[in-house]
């Protein structure tokens, strides 16, 4: 059954909106789906809507953002309650302080002379946070900026030393407060893309492995290898983790180009998510 448990949207730093990347999964054949975006929930009533219009189940889920000793990582957080009121806090208040940001962004572009609305801007956002991406997208549709560019570009743009960076001062919790936030929703904790953490650091990827409020892992993604999916699947079975996987799709904000559905998940995985999915669904 083809499935995808790890997507982007408009709400965070997408390019498509929630009805766009459903239909998108209806044509690729999808039976179950969950939009993961960053750090909010406030797209959920909309996915809601777009299961009923295109028979597509999905999981309440979202992506945050943890920090450890000046380290971002990433964990999932599947079967959340919609209006739980803390993460609702949550979201607006990271909504407004990335915008408070993209907006003294955006005041340094006009300074130097792109001559475009903050208007036309916030527009692109499409009900999440402007993030980087998307101001380069309202370049690209002047014609300052290659599309296929975008992704190559944030960091001539906005990284360190560029002339339109800014800094990101939202307080992020740590893993354990996040995890928190994530069970008090009704939630179920997932380790998203560990490869990335056991990337730069192999020690937190150990400890984070041996967390008792972990419930899972995600598994199929691109960002992990082969030796570290096995890994990964070893620890799932020794733990009797839930296994997750999914595109990461983010439309054409994505440094390699996919559609949902392009990761391909055992049968056995999506089953064993099935108790999560609320909607329309036959599995």
């Amino acid at each position: 059954m083809k499935a995808d448990f790890h997507m982007h949207s408009s709400f965070s730093d997408g390019s498509e909106t929630i009805m766009q990347i459903y239909s998108l999964a209806k044509e690729q054949g999808l039976k179950a789906a969950a939009i993961t975006d960053h750090d909010t929930i406030l797209g959920l009533k909309e996915e809601e809507k777009a299961s009923k219009k295109y028979c597509i189940p999905f999981i309440p889920a979202a992506e945050f953002t943890a920090a450890v000793k000046g380290m971002k990582f990433h964990v999932l957080g599947y079967g959340i309650d919609p209006n739980n009121p803390e993460l609702l806090r949550y979201s607006n208040c990271f909504l407004e302080q990335m915008n408070e940001r993209s907006g003294r962004q955006i005041l340094k572009m006009q300074q130097a002379g792109i001559e475009i609305e903050e208007k036309e801007f916030f527009e692109k956002a499409g009900g999440g946070p402007l993030y980087r991406a998307k101001l380069l997208g309202v370049l690209a549709d002047h014609g300052l900026l290659r599309r296929e560019d975008i992704m190559k570009s944030l960091s001539l743009y906005f990284g360190k030393g560029a002339p339109y960076e800014e800094e990101d001062h939202f307080s992020y919790k740590s893993f354990y407060k996040i995890c928190g936030m994530i069970k008090e929703a009704g939630g179920y904790v997932v380790l998203a893309h560990p490869g990335k953490i056991k990337r730069k650091n192999r020690q937190l990827y150990d400890a984070l492995l041996r967390e008792d409020c972990l419930d899972g892992v995600e598994v199929y993604h691109h960002d992990n290898p082969e030796d570290v999916r096995a890994e990964l699947l070893a620890v799932a079975e020794s733990r009797r983790f839930m296994v997750t996987g999914g595109s990461d799709y983010h439309g054409i904000y994505m440094k390699q180009p996919a559609l949902p559905g392009s990761e391909k998940l055992p049968e056995e995985l999506a089953v064993g998510l099935k108790h999560l999915l609320t909607g329309y669904f036959s599995l």
